[in-house]
């Protein structure tokens, strides 16, 4: 539909070795990854000193920031979104839920309940919430962190929900009674799960919300502009969404800071790393 001349796009499909096999190609002047930060290191390595443009998306662990003045309802449907869209991977996902101590209570409740609505199945099923993990060994990463928070205290919620029998599936999670040094506070679990936290006033919540090394994304759910426009300043987010979450703009750029990557994708900013100007 775009009228692309042959070529311009192909699409080669293959593990970590035909990637490998691309990014280090002599002919091969830019390189957009999206990915694990683990990998976007190899990758810097790999091609340092080659005058190879380079962007890097790489992983996350947004903090979704709901202060008492918010509409819980819309909230939970943005927390919703925010962390079980696409099972959790999504190297954006608000995995950390930051929740004003004055409220927590009642959103939990009301969070809770919302997970027992969601259903799991078939991804192509247009009433599917869920769908499938993507590989039996990123469950088992999940399930080993998922361990490793209920070894180091926090306290697992799961709604009950029948797994199907074929195929890598895990439910959806929150842990509360978290703490910042947990695993699951800090890791990228890729997955269905959410970390719940409390903070007495904003200034706690951006110390929280920074103390992490990524730097993708970022959610505020408050009454107050006034309040959204102070936070996104102070917080080390790429994107920082004001009463929603996963939101996007293809004329906005998206990116990172700290271990999330740097450059940006989309608008033109994202489109002037892909020319050679003279």
């Amino acid at each position: 539909q775009a009228e692309l001349p042959p070529g311009v796009v192909n699409i080669l499909t293959g593990a970590g070795k035909t990637g490998s096999l691309l990014v280090t190609h002599p002919a091969v002047k830019k390189v957009a990854f999206t990915g694990s930060t683990e990998v976007g290191k190899l990758i810097q390595r790999a091609i340092a000193g080659s005058g190879k443009k380079l962007t890097l998306e790489l992983g996350g662990k947004a903090a979704n920031i709901v202060f008492e003045d918010a509409p819980l309802d819309q909230a939970v449907e943005g927390i919703v979104n925010g962390i079980y869209f696409n099972q959790g991977h999504v190297c954006c996902a608000g995995s950390r839920l930051l929740v004003q101590e004055s409220i927590a209570e009642p959103l939990l409740e009301k969070l809770k309940r919302r997970l027992s609505t969601l259903r799991l199945g078939d991804p192509l099923d247009k009433n599917t919430d869920i769908g499938a993990i993507n590989s039996r060994a990123q469950l088992e990463k999940i399930q080993g962190l998922v361990e490793s928070g209920i070894e180091e205290g926090a306290e697992l919620y799961q709604p009950e929900c029948v797994l199907p029998a074929r195929g890598f599936w895990f439910p959806p999670s929150l842990f509360t009674n978290v703490s910042q040094s947990y695993r699951i506070a800090r890791e990228e679990i890729f997955g269905p799960v959410l970390s719940v936290l409390t903070f007495r006033t904003p200034n706690e919540a951006v110390e929280k919300a920074n103390n992490t090394p990524y730097g993708l994304s970022a959610g505020v759910w408050t009454d107050k502009g006034s309040r959204i426009l102070w936070m996104a300043e102070r917080m080390r987010a790429g994107v920082v969404w004001a009463n929603t979450f996963n939101r996007f703009d293809p004329t906005s750029p998206f990116g990172g800071y700290k271990e999330s990557g740097y450059g940006r994708e989309g608008g033109l900013h994202g489109l002037l790393p892909y020319l050679e100007l003279s």
